[in-house]
């Protein structure tokens, strides 16, 4: 480090002295000044971080895709030679990897296709192979409960605590009002954050689900119960363990025995060596706007609320007996009234338009009323669409997410399903929504921490420099100074750290496994802020001792 220096001493420290001299807070003269000011070589830097700034912004965006116009083919029916070049065009725009496709009609399977690659090795995809069907595992949970039901093992309206006398939350007379139907609609008070806790988790024990389960005695429900939707995975989660506790079998096995094999989805699985076996595809999670491969934690203890993993053919099983009364072929899954039941908008989500039935958002797109669910996981995707009009169903599932574009973007990905459903429906598809808010973020967040490493390289020349001055109440000024940086510091910790998980209702490492590249640069952030404003508080206390030490050699001189 230079020797620190003083600027414009006295030859006497006296009584009428100004005082103690403090580092880099006071007036320059005008050399200083224009010592300080901006020049070629401060632009030059500059210049080179904007650019990077709107290069990765480019990089991110999605080209826009035009839908066609719903075309007949020669048979009077939709045109799924259209519709697989519109999907492609959206794969490109979007940089997806992998997706598989499936539309069924009546009790018909009539068109599948697969598109892109299922991993790194070139293997293509195919009507068969596995993907990961994320939270559309809801709607296989509500059919089970439905089973049990029309079985008389279970009511609807009877407590959870009937079937589950251990289970409670937080709050102990809440916990003998949930009911199992509460449950089902999402209206038991469990929040989103709640359901997000274990969003991260690899449990594999055969006791992981009732493990999770059983950690709901310390959640805090944050509504009245029966009162408000709340999407939460807790709920799901405790309707398994409640058909893991009346059927005496584990949820998997019910699962299987009980819908899979009926239904013929032989193929279809819940355990991701078992999956890998039969050729699972490899995850993608988005960096920087372009997928990279990525096998991320999977939970056992989430099966209910999102464990299945299965193929386009081996679900379009599943959505002929959706739209067929509870029938595949000639099994009966549930009855009619049953399935009626489970497909029926229970209650309001709060979002415009939305309904929530048991495992189904009940919705329209594009004036076209459908029952659909989302399955979002960090590294996949799957859209279900039923149309009860004409008694269509659509599957696809996508070996990638952009969990960005979810948070930020348009929800490109679900858009696809929606075209899909308008094109099924001899409707103009509407057009993609806008996915400028994606690179504002990414160029806002990287601006941000440009200015923030500017500002850090600025303060340590300044200190480098071991600039002091002699004014009144400099160390008053210096400490005031070091107090509001890191206080900023502390305040902007607090946000990353603090409020964005609580707004997304997600802890902070399922953030940073879900937004990679965001996440990482939010707490590089946080991180370089915290670890500069330490520095600089020691660093400047450095130069305010050996200042003084100086002065006090000077009077003893």
């Amino acid at each position: 480090m230079d020797t620190p220096t003083i600027q414009n001493e006295p030859e006497s420290l006296g009584p009428g002295s100004p005082g103690i001299v403090v580092p880099e807070i006071a007036a320059s003269s005008p050399r200083a000044e224009r010592r300080v000011g901006w020049s070629r070589r401060h632009w030059r830097p500059l210049g080179l971080v904007a650019a990077l700034v709107v290069g990765i912004a480019f990089a991110v965006r999605m080209d826009s895709v035009t839908p066609p116009a719903p075309v007949t083919a020669p048979d009077g029916g939709p045109d799924f030679a259209a519709i697989d070049r519109y999907v492609e065009d959206e794969m490109g725009a979007q940089r997806i990897p992998g997706l598989a496709l499936a539309i069924v009609h009546g009790n018909r399977i009539t068109h599948v296709r697969g598109f892109g690659e299922a991993d790194d090795s070139g293997r293509k995809v195919t009507a068969q192979t596995l993907f990961f069907n994320g939270s559309t595992t809801k709607s296989f949970t509500a059919l089970a409960i439905m089973q049990l039901r029309e079985a008389g093992e279970l009511e609807l309206d009877a407590p959870v605590q009937r079937y589950l006398p251990w289970w409670r939350v937080a709050d102990a007379d809440a916990s003998a009002k949930i009911t199992i139907r509460q449950l089902l609609y999402q209206t038991s008070g469990l929040s989103k954050a709640t359901g997000n806790e274990h969003a991260t988790s690899s449990a594999a024990d055969d006791s992981a689900l009732e493990d999770q389960v059983r950690e709901l005695r310390s959640a805090k429900l944050t509504k009245p119960v029966g009162t408000t939707w709340q999407y939460s995975n807790a709920n799901y989660n405790t309707l398994g363990m409640v058909v893991q506790a009346v059927s005496g079998q584990p949820y998997e096995t019910y699962v299987r025995e009980h819908i899979l094999a009926p239904l013929d989805m032989r193929n279809s699985v819940m355990s991701v060596p078992e999956a890998k076996a039969r050729g699972l595809v490899t995850g993608h999670r988005y960096w920087f706007g372009h997928p990279f491969a990525a096998e991320l934690p999977f939970n056992r203890g989430n099966l209910p609320a999102g464990g299945l993993i299965s193929s386009v053919a081996d679900m379009s099983h599943y959505l002929s007996a959706q739209l067929n009364d509870g029938r595949y072929g000639g099994t009966a899954v549930v009855s009619a009234a049953g399935m009626a039941e489970l497909q029926r908008a229970g209650v309001p989500t709060g979002h415009e338009g939305v309904s929530y039935a048991m495992g189904w958002d009940v919705r329209e797109t594009n004036g076209i009323r459908v029952l659909s669910h989302d399955g979002s996981m960090f590294n996949a995707h799957a859209n279900v669409v039923l149309i009860p009009d004409g008694k269509w169903g659509i599957i696809l599932l996508e070996n990638a997410e952009n969990s960005p574009d979810e948070f930020f973007g348009a929800r490109r990905m679900s858009g696809i399903a929606d075209s899909v459903t308008s094109l099924l429906k001899g409707k103009q598809p509407e057009a993609a929504g806008s996915t400028i808010a994606l690179p504002i973020v990414y160029a806002a967040i990287l601006a941000f921490l440009a200015l923030q490493i500017a500002a850090i390289a600025r303060s340590a020349r300044r200190l480098r420099r071991g600039r002091v001055e002699q004014r009144p109440h400099g160390v008053v000024r210096v400490l005031l100074s070091l107090s509001f940086t890191l206080a900023l510091s502390l305040i902007w910790a607090l946000v990353v750290l603090v409020l964005l998980p609580s707004k997304v209702q997600a802890p902070l490492p399922a953030l940073l496994m879900g937004l990679p590249d965001l996440g990482y640069l939010l707490v590089g952030s946080v991180a370089l802020g915290l670890a500069w404003s330490i520095t600089r508080v020691a660093w400047s206390s450095f130069i305010v001792w050996s200042t003084a030490a100086q002065k006090r050699r000077l009077v003893a001189s």
